[in-house]
């Protein structure tokens, strides 16, 4: 076993507890990943329903209508994650159009969770509910909103939109003049993959006719299109930290976030200097993965590689990019690279195992023990994932 983190073979082996049940077996399947592509494929629909039922047991372990944040090694399930129980809610009435109407009465519960934690400001708090209910938080904030604007299409409730506009006038509110976010963001650090909130402001915009959320969302695309090298087609300011930002490195997952963001703003503002922005940076990412058949967890202003693991939600969010990229430009080749990734995802995801909280999950980093989320399966990648698997369906069709 390659350890990527720093710490003793103590400290590793309490995190991953070895001992609970399925575990152990996690682990191994682990070790083996240079084996794992001459397993037999399973077809996308167990994959599919694997993920699916591994989102419900997250909400049902929760108790209150969100979705469990993550299953960690280390402690098991921990408590409802406000953002992403936000934009699983779109995946949930996905999932009762595709495979069983009782997803549809689980956006219902997440939504009415959401309900009972919104602030009185309109803006919704960080992190996981048992560490905070009062910070409000600007990125979480944005991407509620996306599973709020898609309740209210699906229910035509107005609580929900009434809702989704008292966050999106609490985002304006607290945008800088350049377009950036500086306050009420995660680590303090204004950062590229905002465009990840921005772009749901400019679809809420769009939905409701709000001119001044339309102004918001191009007012940050401006920003965001200033940070990209012509050259390379890089965005700087792409990652998590200071420390990312100073070393021009970034997680996939925060790449993806950037690129789909810039995606969304300028198919809704119509402007064609941010498509080609992000298509640009889409196939470098592409190249990326083709030059190797497996795509780094991180990646460096060149687009080298600059980790020894991946990470599984940039790969499920990169297929949704080039599924997007193809459905504009009919390009068959992103549609090879977006079939690659989802493959990269799918051996990692393990199906056999006894724990329910591992057991159709999607681990953070492939091998498990990588640096990013380390021994963990948390809730983002398993609604990634299932997106791209029926996005994949759609797009075979």
């Amino acid at each position: 076993m390659k350890l990527y983190r720093v710490g003793s073979l103590v400290e590793h082996v309490r995190s991953s507890r070895p001992w609970v049940r399925g575990h152990a077996r996690l682990l191994l399947d682990q070790t083996g990943e240079q084996t794992r592509p001459l397993r037999p494929q399973l077809p996308d629909e167990t994959h599919l329903r694997a993920a699916a039922d591994w989102l419900a047991r997250a909400q049902d372990a929760s108790g209150d209508g969100g979705v469990s944040g993550r299953y960690l090694l280390a402690t098991g399930w921990t408590s409802s994650y406000t953002e992403t129980t936000g934009y699983i809610i779109p995946t949930f009435l996905a999932l009762a159009d595709r495979l069983d109407s009782s997803y549809r009465q689980r956006a219902e519960r997440a939504y009415s969770f959401l309900q009972e934690v919104q602030l009185a400001s309109g803006a919704f708090p960080g992190e996981e509910i048992a560490v905070n209910r009062d910070t409000p938080s600007m990125f979480n904030t944005a991407q509620i909103i996306h599973g709020l604007l898609a309740w209210h299409r699906a229910s035509g409730d107005l609580s929900a939109l009434e809702s989704a506009n008292r966050a999106g006038e609490w985002l304006v509110s607290t945008q800088d003049g350049d377009g950036a976010w500086r306050k009420n963001v995660w680590l303090e650090v204004t950062a590229a993959y905002h465009a990840h909130a921005s772009c749901w402001l400019a679809e809420l915009g769009s939905a409701t006719g709000n001119k001044a959320f339309l102004a918001s969302a191009e007012r940050h695309l401006d920003w965001l299109l200033s940070l990209q090298d012509p050259s390379t087609g890089w965005f700087r300011l792409t990652g998590f930290s200071t420390d990312d930002h100073a070393s021009d490195i970034a997680v996939t997952h925060t790449i993806a976030y950037t690129i789909w963001g810039v995606l969304l703003l300028s198919d809704i503002l119509e402007r064609q200097d941010g498509w080609d922005a992000a298509r640009r940076a889409a196939e470098r990412v592409a190249e990326r993965l083709e030059s190797s058949g497996w795509l780094p967890g991180m990646l460096d202003r060149d687009w080298r590689g600059a980790a020894h693991y991946a990470c599984l939600t940039g790969n499920a969010q990169m297929a949704l990019i080039w599924f997007r990229l193809h459905r504009h430009e009919a390009d068959s080749r992103l549609v090879d690279a977006a079939i690659k990734a989802i493959d990269l995802v799918k051996r990692a995801q393990p199906l056999k195992n006894p724990n329910p909280g591992i057991r159709g999950g999607v681990p953070g980093s492939d091998p498990i023990w990588g640096y990013y989320l380390t021994y963990s399966l948390p809730n983002w990648p398993a609604k990634f994932y299932v997106d791209a698997l029926l996005e994949k369906e759609r797009i075979l069709a």
